[in-house]
């Protein structure tokens, strides 16, 4: 039996699609979310953002992917590719001294012939009624800095509306943000997470669940859905919810950036249903 698409759902923070740093792959053999991360250091490659361009390269991988592809042969594939694109580009030395400059991207991928859901780095799963996160020990430190520097901004006579234009909170965590790139794919390190980037994972950092036998649902989605529920519509009323009662994301929901004016919602999100 393949992967029956129930439903799927893809939408940038912005309102430009091109700037969409989410990605969704599904065939007879994978369904995948991708998050493409966030540009914290505002450089653009060949008029891309880094996680997008990330993003990019994943898909296209995924995409080409022998159906009994290992894990660990996945991600060999798709680091070869990053690889080249360093090459070509000319950014393997530049990336040496500046981590920060590596498009990476986080990934929650469902192999068929495996029967196995592969999450790397923070993309959610539902399987069969029951939620798998992923979450980093990282994001708990600057969401609860940056809700600190925001609360702080308030009793000083900013408004809300204020933040949402300038969000100050976002700049003050940049820097702490830029640092975190130094400790990717490092199992040793006390704050290290995994991240597709081009360079080696530790296979034992990747979140490995099995979909039973049988009939099964499988929901996938990026960290874009603070609330992940059962279906698109519910967990698109939560994040209405949440963006409504705290835009800025620094007390219901804590995290690194919220809603910025004119924007569509605090993050990019992408959203998979299937039955397999």
């Amino acid at each position: 039996m393949g992967i029956h698409i129930i439903e799927s759902f893809l939408q940038g923070k912005r309102p430009d699609p091109e700037l969409c740093e989410d990605m969704i792959v599904i065939n007879e053999d994978f369904a995948a979310v991708i998050d493409g991360a966030t540009n914290v250091s505002g450089r653009m490659i060949n008029g891309k953002s880094p996680g997008r361009i990330a993003a990019e390269i994943v898909k296209q991988t995924v995409g080409r992917l022998d159906r009994k592809v290992t894990l660990e042969g996945m991600i060999k594939q798709i680091n070869q590719s990053m690889q080249n694109f360093y090459q070509e580009q000319g950014l393997l030395e530049e990336i040496d001294h500046k981590k920060w400059l590596a498009p990476s991207a986080c990934m929650a991928i469902y192999s068929n012939y495996h029967r196995e859901v592969w999450q790397i780095g923070d993309c959610q799963a539902i399987i069969e009624g029951e939620l798998y996160k992923n979450e980093k020990h990282l994001d708990t430190i600057t969401a609860n800095a940056r809700s600190l520097y925001l609360e702080a901004e308030l009793k000083k006579g900013k408004t809300v509306d204020d933040l949402l234009v300038r969000d100050t909170g976002w700049e003050f965590i940049q820097p702490l943000i830029l640092q975190q790139y130094y400790v990717q794919n490092d199992p040793l390190n006390q704050y290290g997470y995994e991240v597709i980037n081009g360079f080696p994972i530790d296979l034992s950092m990747i979140e490995v669940t099995h979909v039973p036998s049988g009939k099964a649902e499988v929901i996938l989605a990026s960290d874009g859905y603070p609330f992940l529920k059962n279906n698109l519509f519910e967990s698109e009323t939560v994040l209405g919810k949440l963006l409504n009662e705290d835009p800025l994301c620094f007390r219901t929901y804590k995290a690194s950036k919220g809603l910025i004016k004119g924007n569509e919602s605090f993050d990019d999100r992408a959203y998979i249903r299937i039955r397999v």
